[in-house]
């Protein structure tokens, strides 16, 4: 019997699993500055700002930069605490 797997289904393989990519873990740390992590819940996520016009036009890697974070991680932006939208509002109550 053959299995069917809907295109919907993101496949991960040996360069990219959920959360994680090879590329910015061993061939671009550099892009490691550009993860923001929430110091209470640990959660990761790119920073929002390399969605801007002007990250690309700065430097051609960048864009390798952009797409291997946007491809692995979803934005997290943090407040001047180091604490994600969900852990501010729940700490602020």
């Amino acid at each position: 019997m053959e299995r069917l797997i809907s295109e919907d289904v993101k496949l991960h393989d040996k360069m990219t699993k959920r959360g994680r990519s090879h590329y910015v873990e061993s061939w671009n740390s550099k892009a490691k500055k550009f993860i923001n992590s929430c110091i209470c819940c640990g959660k990761s996520g790119y920073s929002p700002t390399i969605e801007d016009a002007g990250f690309i036009k700065d430097n051609p890697e960048h864009k390798a930069i952009l797409y291997e974070l946007k491809k692995t991680l979803s934005p997290l932006p943090l407040d001047a605490l180091g604490r994600c939208p969900d852990c501010a509002k729940l700490l602020n109550e």
